[in-house]
């Protein structure tokens, strides 16, 4: 029987913290119909359950899922029981899945208003709730745009039945987004707008555009960003399969993404984490779509901050070299676009004097066993703030994303 760790983590909660949190980062567990509900017809073949060993999984545009283990969800990771990993107190040397407590899955993952009912219990007064299986899709069906938009589309009207875009402020949920069909996805937008979306779900990646790969600052996607600039719509990007694994590939090692299996290599090159968000924010920057879209507001979650410290420090470098390829000071930019949600494992302190208290979030991940087990027990790790900068990072911030009022 696989356990968690026994040593607890210390936790020491400020006591100004009184007022009810807003969490960026939780997730749902999708139902098995969620891709396939909505499907038509000449797409019902996209997606579909098969057994491999005795096991239940998804086939994808004819590939296997390697995002999730077990996309069933039954049995599931605990909530936070991955925590002591994570944190980087593996000091034993235990496979994740000798760390990792499996069990059913938690009704509050599928049934929203058991949800709301935990939102209270967890004293989170809004949350931003995720996908967990949907981030794999675009990678797998990137070749063929018809089927990947029916999927997308089949997806969000799942997503809106079962768990609303934004039906009382509690919960949110992010529709997911392509830029693969610049038309498709301005239409994808807009209906979703009109159904209440206040974000919506990104990868963290280029697009793979029928002749080539493009830059999400492309100026041929300029109409969807205004669209959502317009609508007050934040772009939430989320960690996913971004196709880095072909740098892991030209090093000797497998490109697949098997989700928490890394190795050393892929873990110290942050391939599928750190790696992508720095080239993302480094090109919404570097090719001016905050320039031509000036309200357009984004958030990087469950993509930690690691980078941050690093990305700030090449665009000093940069300006102060080329300060004429700039509208303005690229560092003006960061702080007055991007909103990050750091991993409970980063130095928050740190994070805060490079883009400034506003520009902070908490994402606890939950109900995912590398988040937390309660988002409340994160508030710790926000020690090092003032109590005006915690409010900021642990309420108001994310409810300004969202339109809501503060």
């Amino acid at each position: 029987m696989s356990v968690v760790q026994d040593t607890p983590i210390q936790r020491n909660i400020p006591s100004d913290v009184t007022y009810g949190l807003s969490d960026a980062d939780q997730h749902y567990y999708e139902h098995t119909d969620a891709v396939t509900r909505h499907l038509p017809k000449e797409h019902k073949h996209a997606v579909h359950w098969i057994e491999v060993n005795g096991r239940k999984t998804l086939l994808v545009n004819n590939k296997l899922l390697t995002l999730i283990p077990n996309p069933t969800y039954d049995p599931v990771g605990q909530p936070g029981s991955l925590e002591t990993y994570f944190r980087a107190q593996n000091h034993e040397g235990k496979e994740i899945r000798d760390i990792v407590k499996m069990g059913p899955i938690p009704v509050e993952a599928r049934d929203r208003d058991a949800r709301v009912r935990l939102l209270d219990a967890q004293k989170v007064e809004t949350a931003w709730v995720l996908p967990s299986l949907g981030l794999g899709l675009e990678e797998m069906m990137a070749d063929n745009p018809d089927m990947l938009y029916a999927a997308f589309r089949s997806y969000n009207e799942w997503l809106d039945e079962d768990w609303g875009y934004n039906r009382d402020g509690r919960i949110l949920t992010g529709p997911l987004m392509s830029l693969i069909d610049p038309d498709r996805a301005l239409d994808e937008l807009q209906r979703v707008i009109a159904k209440g979306a206040r974000f919506v779900t990104f990868r963290p990646a280029p697009v793979k555009a029928p002749d080539r790969f493009r830059s999400l600052a492309d100026p041929l996607y300029d109409r969807f960003w205004h669209t959502a600039a317009d609508a007050g719509v934040t772009i939430a990007f989320h960690g996913a399969d971004s196709g880095y694994g072909i740098y892991l590939e030209r090093w000797g090692e497998s490109q697949t993404y098997t989700g928490m299996k890394m190795s050393p290599l892929s873990e110290v090159m942050g391939v599928h984490v750190e790696r992508p968000v720095y080239d993302l924010v480094a090109s919404l920057i570097c090719h001016g779509l905050f320039d031509r879209v000036p309200k357009l507001q984004v958030a990087t979650v469950e993509l930690g901050a690691g980078w941050v410290g690093d990305l700030a420090r090449r665009l000093k470098r940069s300006y102060g070299k080329t300060p004429q390829l700039y509208k303005r000071d690229p560092m003006d930019t960061f702080r007055a676009h991007v909103s990050v949600a750091p991993f409970y494992e980063d130095d928050i302190t740190s994070v805060r004097d490079v883009i400034g208290a506003d520009r902070l979030l908490l994402g606890s991940d939950w109900p995912h066993p590398e988040g937390l087990a309660n988002p409340f027990e994160w508030v710790a790790d926000f020690g090092g703030l003032s109590a005006s900068e915690r409010r900021l990072a642990l309420r108001d911030n994310m409810r300004k994303l969202s339109g809501l009022p503060v």
